[in-house]
């Protein structure tokens, strides 16, 4: 007999109250994520009277693909940065950990074929190949050679872009003033091999029975790059890096979803929260271009003899690709000019990790072979 006064006091002084925090917190959340985009939008100021803000699609190898040109002085060299992934396009979400380059560089960002803003359709699954890629990256420089008027740019690639990159640079040596491999990838099954490796030597050794039961039951030999536990191996292998501060190192928590990567990304002023999820997901034809690379390794196919001034900036705790397969690499190489840059409190992540030491060793380094 009393339920009904019961349920209109609970109404009133339980449910409501709730409600009005509830739509008080999403309030001002939006509120907050408004500010910060816009705080970041209005950053992105190239307005000197030489500098230069673009964006635009450019058709390389019959397919529309994303390019963001930024800098603040069109006199600057011209650096084209190589995203990793494949599929990790980061353009909207560079804003600010990549502004600084822009007063020494004229920075070029591109979602690669099947990646971000570039993503197309199923058709450009049969097209997804590591020599597509290559000619695609030549496509864009000698379209940035006719657009910015320069002969040469420096080109920087980062984990799956500098795998990508030692094939241009060998491809077309003549279109290169200066290579930078971040976080060098060179193989792709065995380079996960080796990362498993590594992450059971630390688990043995920390006693983490956990990470060493689910490593040892991996079956020795790969699945094909098309099977769906084949990117679940990878996970299983990957998944501790966190654990040994071997994927980000540089934080009090290694853990990657307490960065500043996921500040950027949230606070984009370029695209969308759920846009940035939907571009970073795993797609059909980034898992066709994986299935290309899965049995290559790149110290055997592309030799060690190259023509171009090569840097190398490597995280000395990266097993995501491995050190340990990058210095002995590295010291069989012959090149014009060649340096190895160690970033020592980094592991993958180095533009993020130690981002001044990035900055001052490409504008030290770098940047004067394309000033010749």
């Amino acid at each position: 007999m009393h339920i009904k006064p019961l349920l209109r006091a609970c109404g009133r002084y339980v449910l409501l109250p709730l409600l009005l925090v509830a739509i008080g917190a999403f309030a001002a959340a939006a509120f907050l994520l408004d500010a910060g985009r816009s705080a970041n939008a209005n950053m992105e100021w190239y307005g000197s009277a030489n500098g230069i803000l673009e964006e635009d699609y450019v058709e390389l190898g019959g397919h529309p693909q994303y390019i963001r040109i930024r800098g603040r002085d069109r006199n600057n060299p011209v650096l084209l940065d190589l995203h990793g992934g494949p599929g990790g396009a980061q353009s909207g979400m560079t804003h600010r950990i990549a502004r600084p380059l822009t007063d020494y560089f004229t920075l070029v960002e591109w979602d690669q074929r099947g990646a971000g803003k570039s993503a197309g359709d199923d058709s450009l699954i049969p097209t997804m190949s590591y020599q597509r890629m290559v000619d695609d990256t030549v496509e864009l420089i000698e379209h940035l050679q006719q657009r910015l008027g320069v002969e040469k740019l420096i080109l920087v690639g980062h984990s799956w872009g500098s795998m990508l990159g030692i094939g241009v640079i060998q491809a077309r040596p003549d279109l290169i003033a200066a290579y930078v491999g971040v976080g060098q990838a060179l193989a792709w099954n065995p380079a996960f091999d080796e990362t498993k490796r590594l992450v059971l030597e630390a688990a043995r050794a920390a006693g983490d029975t956990d990470v060493i039961e689910s490593l040892e039951a991996l079956p020795d030999q790969w699945p094909d790059a098309l099977e769906d536990h084949y990117f679940d191996r990878i996970v299983a292998i990957q998944k501790p890096l966190a654990r040994y501060g071997a994927g980000f190192h540089a934080g009090l928590e290694t853990n990657l979803m307490k960065t500043d990567l996921v500040l950027d990304a949230i606070l984009s002023p370029l695209v969308g929260l759920g846009e940035l999820l939907a571009m970073l997901a795993p797609s059909d034809a980034n898992m066709a271009l994986i299935k290309d690379l899965q049995h290559r390794d790149f110290r055997e196919q592309l030799g060690t003899d190259y023509k171009v001034p090569v840097f190398i900036f490597q995280g000395e705790r990266d097993w995501q690709t491995p050190t340990s397969l990058v210095k002995p690499w590295f010291a069989s190489l012959s090149a014009p000019h060649k340096e190895y840059v160690a970033f020592e409190d980094s592991a993958h992540l180095v533009i993020n990790e130690e981002a001044g030491k990035y900055l001052v060793e490409l504008v030290n380094r770098v940047r004067p072979f394309a000033l010749k």
